[in-house]
């Protein structure tokens, strides 16, 4: 009868040999009594070695290869790895009373819950192994994770009409970075992309109504990563990008199932990594559908209103729907200077109604995100 350990993990407590000479007699139907005879010992010094768990010495051994015909160094190994056990299991303690208290400085600034679900880490692992498994996913010591969030905390105007989750927020910010580490785009990325990938996406939907996947493809081919967080409960986010690992990334949520919106917020973002950002710098731009009246939001909104419909196509358009036409009747005029013009319909009525803020139109209501993408922080 020979056993050894096939792995290095620290067992959740260690098992004294006698324990194990507890479970073979009984297995033979063997007695304390019974077993104490054939050792040659009292059987009240056999109660008390199971009792006190006493060290398995070189001559008990060689007594229970005699009383069991288990080899002795059967025994021996037994003890020298239980000894090994108590050791790494102290440690282990240590070690991790260490990192619950690093879990708890965490979770004054992070949802952890939602953290470690979202990036798939077991909730019944020690903390230690949920911390070792953000180091690996972050590449940096879980407690510069504040350090480095807030450093990308970014321009970032939170709308007054919604309630917010502070922790949420950051949150979703963090797990916006792992899904753009993860996402790497197929080109590297030279200035002036950002505005090439908006025009053709946005000659794409125009064409043809484009998909996020296409979209992904367009942004993937002039070295911008794209991917989707689903957002978190009271985290108004629309969209963020930032620079990561030497490459602009954007990140959406799909708050709002609209694939107006959707590109909208896309290219509302390029015209950020385009104006604003600047190359490997700790800065983010995170969209929250509000009307910001900050200028660089207000200049990200210009950029991709433009590049969506030209200005001089959108002010003949307004100057030819906006004369004599009731509220009621201006759906229809859009409809018809949409098809004059070869514009989609949807991106028209989009800008429409978040230029006057009028969302509530009677036969506006645009096409819903088909096949949207899965999340992936892997």
């Amino acid at each position: 009868m020979e056993t050894s350990r096939i792995d290095n993990q620290v067992p959740f407590m260690a098992t004294h040999p006698t324990e194990i000479i507890k479970d073979e007699i009984k297995e033979r139907g063997m007695s304390q009594k019974e077993l104490a005879e054939r050792l040659g010992m009292q059987a009240s010094n056999v109660s008390r070695m199971f009792r006190e768990k006493e060290t398995i010495t070189s001559a008990l051994a060689v007594k229970l290869e005699k009383a069991l015909g288990i080899k002795s160094s059967f025994w021996l190994n037994l003890q020298a790895e239980y000894d090994k056990d108590v050791v790494a299991i102290e440690l282990r303690n240590e070690k991790e009373l260490a990192s619950i208290d690093q879990e708890y400085m965490l979770s004054s600034l992070l949802n952890m819950k939602e953290l470690y679900a979202k990036l798939k880490i077991r909730s019944s692992l020690f903390v230690q192994e949920k911390l070792d498994a953000l180091r690996q996913i972050f590449g940096m010591e879980p407690s510069q994770i504040p350090t480095f969030q807030s450093a990308y905390n970014g321009n970032f105007k939170k709308s007054t009409k919604v309630e917010t989750d502070e922790k949420n927020l950051r949150t979703w910010q963090v797990l916006a970075y792992v899904s753009a580490k993860h996402n790497r785009p197929t080109h590297g990325y030279e200035m002036g992309n950002a505005r090439k990938a908006a025009m053709e996406i946005a000659s794409a939907t125009h064409n043809n109504r484009i998909t996020e996947e296409q979209t992904k493809e367009i942004l993937f081919k002039y070295g911008i990563s794209y991917s989707f967080v689903s957002k978190l409960e009271k985290a108004p986010i629309d969209a963020y990008s930032s620079w990561v690992d030497g490459y602009p990334a954007i990140v959406t949520t799909h708050r709002y199932n609209d694939i107006c919106k959707l590109i909208f917020n896309i290219i509302h973002e390029l015209g950020h990594i385009e104006l604003h950002l600047k190359p490997n710098t700790n800065v983010a731009y995170i969209s929250d559908g509000a009307y910001s009246t900050d200028q660089k939001e207000e200049e990200a909104n210009k950029f991709a209103e433009d590049i969506l419909i030209a200005p001089n196509v959108w002010k003949d358009i307004m100057n030819t729907s906006s004369k004599g036409i009731g509220v009621n009747d201006i759906v229809h005029h859009l409809k018809l200077q949409a098809k004059k013009k070869g514009l989609d319909f949807g991106l028209v009525m989009w800008r429409y109604k978040f230029e006057t803020h009028k969302y509530a139109l009677r036969g506006s209501s645009t096409e819903k995100i088909s096949h949207p993408i899965q999340e992936n922080f892997i």
